[in-house]
C-alpha cells in the first residue's frame, strides 16, 4: 500500500515540474515542431518613417548625460527622429542635467511623482510621428540600434519590434549570474515566438511601434507590456531584431532581486486581469504563446513548490519521518551556504529568492490593489556601471 502512495506522489510531482519546465522547455520545443513559421519578407525602397523616442527617468543623475547624449547620436544616426524626455519628480540632479540639453529635445520635468505610464502618455501627447521607439535609461546600446529596429517594419504584418536584451555583468555575483543567465533563456524563447507567433509581450528596455497601433495604459498599469500586448490582441505581429543588441547591468543583491521580481510579477499579473478578455479571443497559437509564456511562467513557484511537497510526502511514506528531518536540512544548509555567498549555494539561494518573489507578487496581484505606479531604480543595477555607448 504504500509503495502504491509514493508512486501516485512521485506521479503527481513529476506532473508538476512539467508544468514549471513547461514555459522553458516544451513550450519553445512546440513551437519549433509545430508553430507555423511566419514567411520572411524582403522590401527594397523603404523610406525610415518619422520616429519620436520616448524615454522617463527618475534619479538617474549618474547616466542621464551620456544617455541623452547618445539618443542624440542615434537620432543623427537614423534620420528623421525626435527625442522626447519625462523627468519624474527626480529628487537628485537628474532635471538639473537634463535641461542643458533643452534646445535639442523636447524635456518635461515634473516636480511630482506620477510614475512612468503617465510620463509615457504625456510624451506620446506631446509628439507626432510615425512610429515611436521606448527605452530605458539604463540601457546601452549603439548609435543604429533605431535603425535596426526600423527595418523590419517595412512589412505591414509587423506592428512592434523589439531590441536583444543582454546583461553585462553576469561574473560578479551568483545573483547576477542567475539573472543572466535566466535571461539568456527568456531572449531564446523570444527569437522562436518571433519565428512563429510573435513575441508575447516586450521588455521595456528598447522597442518600437507603429503610433497607429499605440493604445495607451491606463494609468497604474505597466506601459511595455500592456502596450505590446495590444498589438499582438490587434492581429499585428511582434518581432524581435537578433542584432540590435542593448545592455544592461542585472542586479547583483539577491533581496534586491527578489523585490525587482515581486513587482514585475505584480504589475504583469495587473496587465493579464485588464486585457483578459481580450486575450482569450486571440487565435489559438497565439493564446496557446501567451498562456505558456505568461501565465504558467508566473505560476511556475506553485508547481516547484508543489513537486517538493509531492516528492518529500513521498519520502515520508517511503522512509518514515527521518526522510522529513534530512530534507528540512537540506533546505537549511542551502539557505546558510547562500547567504554566505558559497558557489553553487549562492546561485541556487538567489534562484529561490527570486522564485519567492514571483510568488510573492502573484499572490499581492490578486490579493490587493497595489499597482506600483511609481518605480525605483535598482541601486546594484546603476552603480558602477558603465556610461560608454549609452543610449
Amino acid at each position: 500500500m504504500e509503495l502504491r502512495i509514493a508512486g501516485v506522489l512521485i506521479i503527481l510531482g513529476v506532473i508538476a515540474i512539467a508544468m514549471a519546465a513547461h514555459p522553458f522547455v516544451t513550450y519553445p520545443m512546440s513551437l519549433r515542431l509545430f508553430a507555423p513559421r511566419r514567411r520572411k519578407l524582403i522590401r527594397s525602397n523603404f523610406i525610415p518613417p518619422s520616429v519620436a523616442v520616448c524615454m522617463c527617468a527618475y534619479n538617474e543623475e549618474s547616466v542621464i548625460v551620456a544617455k541623452i547624449e547618445g539618443l542624440l547620436a542615434t537620432a543623427s544616426a537614423y534620420g528623421p527622429a525626435t527625442i522626447h524626455v519625462y523627468i519624474d519628480g527626480a529628487s537628485d540632479r537628474t532635471a538639473e542635467l537634463a535641461t542643458a540639453y533643452r534646445d535639442r529635445i523636447d524635456l518635461v520635468v515634473s516636480r511630482e511623482r506620477m510614475g512612468k505610464t503617465h510620463g509615457m502618455n504625456l510624451l506620446l501627447a506631446r509628439s507626432s510621428s510615425d512610429f515611436v521607439m521606448f527605452c530605458d535609461a539604463n540601457v546601452i546600446a549603439k548609435p543604429d540600434l533605431l535603425t535596426k529596429l526600423v527595418a523590419p517594419l517595412a512589412d505591414a504584418d509587423i506592428g512592434c519590434t523589439t531590441a536583444t536584451l543582454v546583461y553585462s555583468n553576469p561574473e560578479e555575483t551568483p545573483t547576477s549570474f542567475a539573472g543572466s543567465l535566466y535571461w539568456a533563456i527568456e531572449e531564446r524563447i523570444k527569437q522562436i515566438e518571433a519565428e512563429t507567433v510573435g513575441v508575447v509581450g516586450v521588455d521595456g528596455a528598447s522597442f518600437v511601434i507603429r503610433r497607429s497601433l499605440y493604445q495607451p495604459a491606463p494609468m497604474g498599469l505597466i506601459d511595455d507590456f500592456y502596450v505590446t500586448m495590444k498589438v499582438l490582441i490587434a492581429g499585428q505581429h511582434v518581432g524581435r531584431v537578433d542584432d540590435a543588441v542593448v545592455e544592461e547591468r542585472s542586479a547583483v543583491d539577491p533581496v534586491e532581486e527578489r523585490v525587482r521580481k515581486q513587482r514585475i510579477t505584480c504589475q504583469a499579473l495587473k496587465v493579464h486581469f485588464a486585457l483578459w478578455p481580450e486575450i482569450k479571443r486571440m487565435p489559438g497559437w497565439k493564446f496557446y504563446g501567451y498562456v505558456s509564456h505568461r501565465l504558467m511562467k508566473w505560476m511556475m513557484p506553485f508547481f516547484l513548490a508543489a513537486s517538493c511537497l509531492f516528492f518529500s510526502a513521498a519520502a515520508i511514506v517511503l522512509f518514515g519521518w527521518p526522510a522529513a528531518a534530512v530534507i528540512a536540512a537540506g533546505i537549511a544548509v542551502v539557505v546558510i551556504a547562500g547567504r554566505l555567498g558559497l558557489p553553487l549555494f549562492g546561485f541556487v539561494y538567489s534562484a529561490m529568492l527570486s522564485l519567492y518573489g514571483v510568488a510573492a507578487g502573484f499572490v499581492e496581484a490578486i490579493s490587493s490593489t497595489e499597482t506600483y505606479t511609481v518605480w525605483e531604480p535598482a541601486k546594484s543595477v546603476r552603480s558602477n556601471s558603465s556610461t560608454n555607448g549609452l543610449l
